[in-house]
């Protein structure tokens, strides 16, 4: 029920991927792995720092990435990129843990963050995949292109 009805609520639109709360998500996550990571055990084993850097920054650069896409579509599948790399880093964070990098408490909070930035990202890919998206996206792109054009009446040559 709570996706259905948020799907027939009025979209607010995103102006900048900053706003989004699945980039946003993703960037809490990315910093915190690599403020963990910059010192202690992991910090010494440059190969995993470096593999579990790459992947929560990989998941915050893909939403990033399709937002800029300006399609429902492409976007989501850009989406799919960022929750692959986003359970790279929640393997790692595994690993991590079991080769004594983190501390327990540690490792629950990160995991935790990793996990709340799917959902985020989850959430938001059901709506892109949804008719409702389509339609906004047209009737948003036929607007910017009518406007463009009435600015610019070379725009079609």
């Amino acid at each position: 029920m709570g996706t259905a009805r948020a799907l027939l609520q009025p979209m607010v639109v995103a102006q900048k991927f900053e706003e989004l709360l699945s980039w946003q998500r993703m960037h809490e996550l990315n910093i915190e792995i690599w403020k963990a990571t910059d010192h202690g055990p992991a910090s010494r084993d440059f190969d995993f720092r470096n593999q579990i850097r790459d992947a929560a920054d990989s998941a915050e650069r893909n939403v990033a990435e399709g937002f800029g896409r300006y399609n429902p579509s492409v976007f989501a599948n850009f989406l799919d990129f960022s929750r692959g790399s986003a359970c790279e880093t929640r393997s790692l964070l595994k690993k991590g843990l079991a080769c004594g990098y983190f501390k327990a408490d540690d490792f629950e909070r990160l995991d935790r963050l990793a996990t709340r930035g799917l959902q985020a990202v989850a959430s938001f890919q059901r709506y892109l995949r949804s008719p409702q998206a389509k339609r906004n996206a047209a009737r948003r792109y036929s607007h910017h292109r009518a406007a463009r054009t009435q600015n610019d009446p070379n725009e079609n040559e």
